[in-house]
């Protein structure tokens, strides 16, 4: 573990927390054992128990979950109301989760407070292909008594205009996903920038990686406040203006291990079905000090483990493009490259072209088209930014695995 800047936290938690985690963790697996994929995983240890511990159990792995979703859809059992989202896959092999349909704003807002009645709130998060942050950031303007602006994301050629009718409406705060943050440092690097702008809100159910040095330099009177989180387990964690980078304090409700820098994510809340226990979130992560004071843990988060990548927010599959493009006919092999220039996050799907297929622009747009279709993630990632995902036809692969390490 890297050396921190103050002292080192006890990451076991206090006797009193313990005794808590223990009861919710009993709760948890009673409602765990009523699907039954997740039977079969927890129900040897139901029969142990008080005595059982969290440590004590297998980690909750992504086949796992989508399979315990599909059987909780399947045989209704989703308690409360709930909304369903897409953490990745494609349309033959979707991975759906299940959140609360307040998305655990209020819960958030008790620990997250950047805004307040005198707030104007302008989200532009998309709401399209089951991307859930436009949702959250309405709800938690809802709970911290801002007024909202519905807008979601800005039109293509408009980042100019529409901050001004912004300005002019008494926007305070924005909530943004990292493609519409990119178009707007874009603006203010070339002499547009955003006086009104107070507040600036990142991540929720994505986790948003843009440097904070650039978001000092394009926005150098903004409060900026983060989230970091995933579609399965909604919000996980929260930082403020006064935290180190990259250092999430977990939300009260949200229960982070960290196993040989693996970041495993148990949500004690139990309106969320089905139960979420030592969740592998694909991020890897190490136990941290934060300057800001706030009692208790914190957690340093890191890039994906392969072959996952995070790409405008979302963790990303590359395995799952390169089954995706193969599935075209016209590719026999295809691995995925990642570029990170601190602004924009731009992504290379390099496929070698099936005999007699022409390398031409015709053949790699349409596989292009037809991964992105097929993918519930991507599109919605490159929407507004289509030059950031491109298909390359190269004569050789790098290696074998589906994510080629060091970009482009």
């Amino acid at each position: 573990m890297a050396a921190h800047a103050g002292p080192l936290f006890a990451a076991e938690p206090a006797q009193e927390e313990a005794q808590a985690l223990a009861r919710a963790l009993g709760v948890l697996l009673r409602r765990a054992a009523r699907v039954p994929s997740l039977a079969v995983k927890y129900e040897p240890y139901l029969e142990i128990g008080t005595a059982v511990s969290l440590t004590d159990l297998p980690v909750l792995t992504r086949c796992d979950l989508t399979r315990a979703t599909k059987e909780a859809l399947t045989l209704r059992q989703v308690d409360g109301p709930a909304l369903l989202w897409a953490e990745g896959g494609s349309l033959s092999k979707p991975e759906l989760r299940l959140l609360p349909a307040d998305m655990s704003a209020a819960q958030v807002r008790r620990s997250w407070n950047p805004l307040g009645p005198a707030d104007v709130l302008a989200n532009l998060h998309p709401l399209d292909r089951l991307r859930p942050d436009h949702h959250f950031f309405h709800r938690f303007a809802a709970e911290s008594d801002a007024t909202a602006l519905a807008f979601g994301p800005l039109p293509e050629g408009g980042h100019g205009d529409w901050p001004e009718l912004f300005g002019g409406l008494g926007v305070t705060a924005v909530a943004a996903p990292p493609e519409t943050v990119a178009r707007l440092l874009a603006g203010s690097a070339a002499g547009r920038p955003l006086p009104w702008l107070r507040t600036l809100l990142l991540g929720g159910a994505t986790h948003d990686a843009t440097p904070d040095r650039v978001l000092a330099e394009g926005f150098p009177y903004t409060e900026v406040w983060r989230l970091y989180g995933s579609p399965a387990a909604g919000t996980i964690g929260q930082r403020g203006p006064d935290c180190l980078a990259d250092v999430y304090h977990p939300l009260p409700y949200q229960h982070v291990e960290i196993v040989e820098g693996r970041l495993l994510v148990t949500t004690l809340d139990h309106v969320r079905h089905p139960p979420l226990i030592r969740y592998e979130t694909q991020d890897r992560g190490e136990y941290a000090h934060c300057v800001c004071g706030r009692p208790g843990p914190a957690v340093r988060v890191f890039s994906p483990a392969e072959p996952f990548f995070h790409f405008h927010g979302r963790t990303v599959s590359a395995r799952e493009l390169a089954e995706l493009a193969v599935a075209t006919g016209e590719v026999t092999a295809a691995q995925v490259a990642v570029s990170k220039d601190g602004r924009q996050d731009r992504v290379q799907l390099r496929v070698r072209l099936a005999p007699g297929v022409p390398d031409d622009h015709h053949t790699r747009e349409w596989i292009r088209y037809r991964v992105l279709e097929n993918h519930l993630v991507l599109a919605s990632c490159v929407s507004a930014q289509p030059d950031t995902f491109e298909v390359v036809a190269v004569d050789a692969l790098t290696g074998t695995s589906a994510l080629v390490p060091g970009g482009f």
